[in-house]
C-alpha cells in the first residue's frame, strides 16, 4: 500500500510535506509509526491516517493561497480570536473577585488579629502588616485590576507612536507558535500582526473599562475586527483555553452531576454527547472555551451540519467534519447528509444541553445553542399529529359494554381510564407504575410517577380523580397488594405496548373510531383540552401533565402543591356512561 513502509520491523504511514507547504505545518514529513502486523487491520488503519495527511495538507495550501490572495483577511481573523478571548478572560477575573461579603468577614479577621496582637506583645509595625494584607488585598483587588488596565491600555496606545512592542510581543510569539507560522522579529508580516493584535486588545480593554462604569453596550469599531469573516471557513485561534473551562470539560462535569448520587445517564446517550462535542470542536478546530461560543458560532456549525455526510467518520475514516464535508463534495455522487431531525434531536439539542449547564454553572453568560434549530417548517401550520377525543367519542368508547360493570374491571378497563385521567406520557410509563407509588399524600390519594424516564419534570405526583375512586379504584390496588404484587399492571409490565396495540389496532376499529390522528395517546391530548375547558390555569395544567416542575424544589415531594393540582383535576368532568359516574 502506498505511504506504507516498514522501517526497522515496524509499519509506519510517511507522507513527505511539500517545500512550500513546510512552514505552515511546521514539519518535513507526516509520519504516523506502531501500526499493527496484522495486514487487514493495518490497511484499515492506513487509510483513515492517510486521508488525514492528506487533509492536513489541503487545509496548509488554502492557507498559502489566503495570506496570498487577502492578508488583511488572515489579521483580521486573528484580531478577533484575540479579542474574543480577552473578553473572556475578563470575565473569568472578575468572577472571581472577592464579594462585599467576603471584604467584610476579612475586615472582621483582621481586626481579631490586630486585637490578638494588642493583648500578647503589643502592635509593631510587622504585626499589623501581616494582620491586615489579606483584608487590603481583597479590598483593593478591584481598584488593582482596573487600574493596571488602565495603565496597559495607555502603554498599548502609545506603542503606535514610540515603535515599542514588547508589551505585545507574548501574544504575537503565541499566535505563531499556535499556528506554525515562521515569522521573523520586525520583518513587515510580523509588525503588521502585532499592529493587528495591538489594535484587538486596545478596543477590548476600552470595553472592561466601560464595563467597571456600568456600560455592556460597547461594540468594537476597528475596522479589523468588524470586517466579515471570509468564506473559506479558515479561523485563526490565540488563547485556546484562556476563556476557561473548554466544551470537553464542561461535559465531563456535566456527566459527573448526572450520574451523582447513584443517578443514572443511558450509555447511548453518554457516547451521543461526547461525539456532539468532539464534532463541534472538530468543526472550531479546537477544544474551545464554553465561555467564548458565540451565536454565530453555533448557527454556522447547523449549517455545517447540513452538509455533513451521514456516517462521516465511517464514510471518510481520519477527517474531521470540515474535511469530510470537503471529501465528499469532490464525490461524482455524494453520500446524502445528515436529516434535519437529526441535526435538532441529537447534535444540536445534545450541545445545547451542555452548554445551558456552563451557562446554569456560571462557565457562560448565556447558552448560545438556545433555540438554534434547523426549520423544517412551522408548527403552527401543520395540522397536530394527533387530536383529543371529542365528548361524543369518549362516550363511545366508554359506553362500550366492556365498561358496563366496574367490579369485573381488568387491565384494558384501568388502563384506558387512567390514561384519561392521569394525561401519561406514554404506555411504557404506566407499565412501569407500582403499588407502592399510589398512596395519599396530605390525605389526597396519588400517583407518584417516579420511574418516568423523560426527564426530572416527569417524576411527579398526580393526584387520583374522584372519578376513579368511585368507580373502586382504590380497592382495585388494594386487591392487587393483598395478591402479592408489586405493579399496577403486572400483564402489561413485559410488553409495554400491549395495550395501545389492542386499543389502536382491535377496539377503536371494532367502534368505527380507527384513525390516524386519534389513538391510545389522545387520552393525554384529552385531559390537557378539558383542564383548559374547566379554565384550569396553564402553569397549573402543565404541572399536572408533568411539562413544568411541581415546585422549585420538585424533588421534595412534601412541598408539592398537590392540593391546587387536586382541585384543579377534578374540575374536569368527562361525564362518561358508566354507571356510578
Amino acid at each position: 500500500m502506498k505511504y506504507v513502509q516498514q522501517v526497522r520491523g515496524k509499519w509506519i504511514v510517511r507522507i513527505t510535506v511539500p517545500p512550500e507547504l513546510r512552514d505552515i505545518i511546521g514539519q518535513r514529513e507526516l509520519v504516523e509509526s506502531d501500526l499493527p502486523s496484522d495486514a487487514k487491520t493495518r490497511e484499515r488503519l492506513a487509510h483513515g491516517i492517510i486521508n488525514r495527511f492528506f487533509a492536513r495538507i489541503d487545509e496548509a495550501r488554502l492557507m498559502i493561497d489566503a495570506r496570498k490572495s487577502a492578508p488583511s483577511v488572515t489579521l483580521s481573523m486573528a484580531a478577533k480570536s484575540y479579542y474574543a478571548n480577552a473578553i473572556a478572560t475578563d470575565e473569568q477575573v472578575r468572577a472571581t473577585m472577592p464579594t462585599i461579603a467576603e471584604i467584610d468577614a476579612e475586615k472582621e479577621r483582621a481586626l481579631d488579629r490586630l486585637a490578638a496582637e494588642q493583648r500578647s506583645t503589643g502592635h509593631t509595625s510587622v504585626s499589623v502588616i501581616n494582620a491586615t494584607t489579606d483584608f487590603e488585598l481583597k479590598a483593593g483587588a478591584r481598584h488593582f485590576y482596573q487600574n493596571s488596565r488602565t495603565k496597559r491600555l495607555a502603554a498599548l496606545r502609545s506603542s503606535f507612536r514610540t515603535g515599542d512592542t514588547r508589551w505585545i510581543e507574548p501574544a504575537v510569539k503565541q499566535y505563531v507558535d499556535a499556528n506554525h507560522r515562521h515569522l521573523q522579529r520586525d520583518t513587515q508580516e510580523w509588525r503588521a500582526l502585532a499592529d493587528a493584535l495591538t489594535r484587538s486588545e486596545i478596543e477590548a480593554l476600552e470595553r472592561t473599562l466601560e464595563r467597571d462604569r456600568g456600560d455592556f453596550s460597547g461594540r468594537p469599531s476597528d475596522p479589523l475586527l468588524t470586517a466579515p469573516d471570509p468564506e473559506s471557513g479558515l479561523v485563526q485561534t490565540v488563547g485556546g483555553r484562556s476563556g476557561g473551562l473548554t466544551l470537553t470539560e464542561a461535559l465531563a462535569a456535566f456527566h459527573d452531576e448526572r450520574t451523582a448520587g447513584g443517578s443514572t445517564l443511558a450509555p447511548k446517550t453518554m457516547e451521543e454527547h461526547r461525539n456532539a462535542v468532539r464534532m463541534f470542536n472538530e468543526f472550531m478546530g479546537a477544544d474551545v472555551a464554553v465561555g467564548s461560543i458565540s451565536k454565530k458560532n453555533v448557527i454556522d456549525y447547523k449549517q455545517a451540519l447540513l452538509k455533513t455526510p451521514n456516517r462521516y467518520t465511517m464514510r471518510f475514516p481520519g477527517l474531521t467534519l470540515p474535511q469530510a464535508i470537503k471529501a465528499n463534495a469532490k464525490l461524482a455522487e455524494p453520500i446524502p447528509t445528515l436529516a434535519p431531525k437529526t441535526i435538532n434531536m441529537k447534535w444540536l439539542s445534545h450541545l445545547s444541553s451542555i452548554l445551558q449547564w456552563a451557562s446554569n454553572n456560571d462557565h457562560a453568560d448565556t447558552n448560545p445553542a438556545r433555540e438554534v434549530r434547523v426549520d423544517t417548517g412551522s408548527k403552527v401550520h401543520r395540522e397536530p399529529s394527533y387530536l383529543p377525543f371529542s365528548k361524543n367519542e369518549l362516550k363511545k368508547i366508554f359506553g362500550s359494554p366492556i365498561f358496563a360493570d366496574p367490579k369485573a374491571y381488568g387491565l384494558n378497563q384501568w388502563a384506558l381510564l387512567v390514561m384519561l385521567y392521569t394525561g401519561v406520557r406514554n404506555s411504557s410509563e404506566m407499565a412501569r407504575m407500582q403499588l407502592a407509588n399510589i398512596y395519599a399524600e396530605q390525605t389526597i390519594p396519588v400517583f407518584y410517577l417516579a420511574d418516568a424516564s423523560k426527564n426530572q419534570r416527569s417524576k411527579r405526583l398526580v393526584p387520583i380523580h374522584d372519578d376513579l375512586v368511585r368507580l373502586g379504584f382504590l380497592d382495585h390496588v388494594e386487591r392487587l397488594r393483598t395478591a402479592g404484587e408489586t405493579l399496577l399492571f403486572p400483564q402489561w409490565a413485559k410488553r409495554p405496548d400491549k395495550v395501545n396495540d389492542w386499543f389502536n389496532n382491535t377496539f377503536l376499529v371494532n367502534i368505527s373510531l380507527k384513525s390516524k390522528q386519534k389513538v391510545f395517546y389522545s387520552f393525554r391530548h384529552t385531559l390537557a383540552t378539558e383542564l383548559a375547558r374547566a379554565g384550569v390555569p396553564r402553569e397549573v395544567s402543565k404541572m399536572i401533565s408533568g411539562h413544568a416542575p411541581q415546585d422549585i424544589a420538585s424533588v421534595y415531594i412534601h412541598a408539592t402543591p398537590i392540593t391546587m393540582m387536586a382541585d384543579a383535576l377534578n374540575k374536569v368532568k368527562f361525564e362518561l356512561p358508566i354507571p356510578g359516574l
